[in-house]
């Protein structure tokens, strides 16, 4: 079927992901693609240095340090190597708190854009209000979901859960299946932001002289958590997607931009042409996807009948 056929449905997304999913894909591809860099680093070094160097060997005899800071950071190979195995632990680390943040963006993200187009699930009338409507008329902006998104946000994974089916009726299996797993990577996540990896606790005793030992995370642990929040990700998006978003930010989209149309055209049908022309042309160029021109012209005759 050609675009131009496509019909427009509010509540039917023609997309399969919202435009913060898009947005939340792009961070993680960018994130796996610098985790497999330092893995394929790293293999390529030990297998080239195993040809070569011995434990005990100088390091200034495989490693060209310049600067005369560092030259002699390093006794032999063996110390180097320790401290690139704390480095990949480290990056182990950093790569959870990033998937992490990266979730808590999302969700901040989707969890607003869910309420501010079904703004009726709050009452328990999901489609039934429509928040294109709220902004098309209101002179200001009236959505504050604050308080909602923070405690589907923070906190405990559980309480997290709770709120997030208390607001949306029901969660994806894959976040209620894995309560443990999430407190693990939430308690280990404060770790590193507040503690350079340390338990907190630890850090805090101002009786000892020694650094506590950081924390561990291994590779396979590590992809493990990374596959886990990518499908915990997705799954919310279908669900808010189909129920509560469908084509909200396409809609928003126009809304946003139909101050910069042109009007005043003496023949109305000339005119309703130029802005679904206009609104194609845009879509195209900043949408995630393209429409066609039958798609615009009823998206304008909803928005205008609201």
């Amino acid at each position: 079927m050609s675009k131009s056929k496509i019909s427009f449905d509010r509540w039917i997304s023609k997309n399969p992901s919202s435009w913060p999913f898009q947005v939340y894909n792009k961070y993680s591809t960018e994130l796996s693609y610098m985790f497999i860099a330092h893995v394929a680093s790293e293999k390529y070094v030990y297998h080239h240095l195993g040809k070569v160097a011995k434990w005990d060997d100088s390091i200034d005899q495989h490693f060209n340090l310049t600067d005369k800071i560092h030259q002699t950071t390093f006794k032999d190979v063996k110390q180097w190597a320790n401290s690139f195995n704390d480095f990949d632990n480290w990056t182990n680390l950093n790569c959870l708190m990033a998937i992490s943040s990266n979730l808590e963006t999302y969700l901040s993200k989707t969890i607003q854009l869910a309420l501010e187009s079904d703004l009726g699930t709050l009452y328990g009338v999901s489609k039934r209000i429509d928040g294109i409507e709220i902004l098309k008329h209101s002179s200001f902006n009236s959505f504050d979901f604050e308080d909602k998104i923070i405690s589907c946000t923070k906190g405990e994974w559980g309480s997290r859960i709770n709120a997030f089916v208390k607001i949306f009726g029901t969660a994806p299996t894959v976040l209620t299946d894995n309560i443990s797993a999430l407190e693990k990577m939430r308690k280990l996540r404060n770790n590193i932001g507040h503690a350079f990896g340390r338990e907190i606790e630890e850090t805090r005793r101002h009786d000892v002289i020694s650094a506590p030992k950081i924390s561990k995370l291994s590779r396979d642990k590590t992809i493990y958590y990374m596959k886990l929040i990518y499908a915990i990700s997705r799954e919310i998006d279908k669900q808010l997607l189909a129920n509560h978003i469908g084509e909200y930010q396409i809609v928003y989209f126009y809304h946003s931009m139909k101050d910069s149309l042109s009007n005043g055209d003496p023949i109305p049908a000339r005119e309703r042409g130029n802005h679904i022309a206009v609104l194609k042309k845009q879509i195209g160029k900043f949408g995630p996807s393209s429409v066609g021109k039958n798609f615009c012209k009823e998206l304008i005759e909803y928005y205008e009948q609201l």
